[in-house]
């Protein structure tokens, strides 16, 4: 098996980092080969497998069950773990670019704090505890140099095909098979209701929350007041550094911002029960059907184009910039995003389900459908060449504070096409 690449590593961080922030490390496990940590969220246990294999470290995290076998002996590093870094809490977690294969991961809370650096890089690979003063390392630590620059990368692998690669290996190379299909079925879909009714169950509280009337009512007391000196139960709203004015206007936003949040709360609520109700109905079948793509820009109320494609997916592209904004946050995150290079204009996403493979002919397709949307008569050329990007949407973002409709992203790939 091979190492995770940079370009790897850096989805594996910018994926996971958001899943495990503020959750608690509760288990250390070790053998030979590595670490696993056991860190718990809101009922759930998430195993960050640290393999650190000389020619083949990886860094892989699983729900629930953790396919890492504990050995008989100890290690100094993991000892020292258990003492510092148990029962912190994850505040972050970043790779170090400039050493190429580096993640940092802090540990937290009131009175002490805790850094692994986990480094993955082959024949260097290590992992670094630092806490009150002092280090203990798994092996001893090299000193760090600035990472190569790798031209012409290879193409990533999706980090679910890196897991189970890794899982075969560890079974002697042979894939883990289910003699029985029912069971396996009904063991996901007893998983799957148990994610969404704990989502049922934050809804509900988000919605029979009233903090939204705790900032309205500091916003209205420094308005008659016209003082930052508020009641105590009223100082957590209430930002000294920021002026009178900034407060008044930042309670009164906040308030409003908690409410439109309680109307969506609701409509999701609404949308929960149903797929709670349809799924428990549900039964086993040998051909599950999958559900039909929704349409996003109905979805997202915003207007536009859509081009049918020849398996099953549909490509949208917005009229405006509020509409290309509106589509991206109802895509889903494997969905795909085109956009020109260097070029203004138009953004198109490719709706697939899942596991829905989207043939290069039909990117092609849907390039050549943006380019004609974003570019006018007068800048097309029959011959001329363009750079095309496309992305999942889970590495897009829009700026805040920007033009609507702008965003920035990462993990992209550039194809060129030829306009005819």
């Amino acid at each position: 098996m091979k190492a995770l690449t940079q370009q790897e590593l850096q989805h594996f961080v910018s994926y996971f980092a958001p899943i495990l922030d503020g959750a608690q490390l509760q288990d250390v496990l070790v053998n030979d080969r590595g670490l696993a940590l056991g860190f718990h969220l809101r009922g759930t246990m998430y195993w960050m497998i640290l393999d650190l294999v000389p020619n083949t470290p990886m860094l892989l995290l699983f729900e629930d069950q953790c396919p890492f076998k504990k050995g008989p002996k100890t290690k100094p590093v993991s000892l020292f773990l258990n003492s510092h870094g148990r029962n912190l809490y994850v505040t972050s977690m970043t790779v170090q670019e400039a050493f190429g294969r580096v993640v940092r991961l802090q540990l937290k809370n009131a009175t002490m704090d805790c850094e692994l650096e986990i480094r993955l890089i082959p024949k260097q690979c290590n992992l670094i505890v630092k806490a009150h003063g002092k280090q203990v390392a798994w092996d001893r630590p090299l000193d760090l140099s600035a990472a190569p620059v790798v031209e012409n990368p290879p193409e990533p692998r999706d980090l679910a095909a890196i897991h189970e690669e890794w899982l075969a290996e560890q079974s002697g190379g042979k894939k883990p098979t289910n003699l029985d299909p029912v069971a396996q079925w009904e063991k996901q879909k007893q998983k799957d209701l148990e994610k969404k009714r704990k989502a049922l169950s934050e809804i509900q509280k988000q919605i029979e929350s009233d903090r939204e009337l705790l900032w309205y009512e500091a916003g209205q007391y420094l308005k008659t007041h016209g003082t930052l000196e508020v009641p105590e139960d009223l100082q957590s709203c209430v930002d000294r550094r920021q002026s009178l004015s900034w407060n008044i206007e930042h309670c009164f936003s906040k308030a409003k911002q908690m409410v439109g949040k309680k109307e969506g709360a609701r409509e999701r609520l609404d949308e929960l029960l149903i797929e709670i109700q349809k799924l428990e109905a549900t039964r086993y079948s040998q051909k599950q059907s999958k559900p039909a793509l929704v349409d996003l820009m109905k979805k997202a109320e915003a207007r536009g184009r859509k081009l049918h494609l020849a398996s099953g997916a549909l490509a949208y592209c917005g009229k405006s910039g509020a509409d290309n904004l509106a589509l991206l946050r109802q895509a889903k995150a494997w969905d795909y995003w085109l956009h020109l290079k260097d070029y203004p204009g138009a953004h198109a996403i490719i709706h697939r389900q899942r596991d829905q493979e989207i043939t290069p002919a039909e990117v092609q397709e849907v390039a050549a459908w943006v380019a004609r949307e974003s570019l006018s008569s007068k800048s097309l050329m029959v011959g001329q060449k363009v750079a095309v990007v496309i992305v999942e949407c889970r590495f897009v973002r829009p700026i805040k504070g920007d033009k609507l409709g702008r965003v920035t992203y990462h993990s992209e790939k550039s194809f060129h096409l030829t306009l005819n």
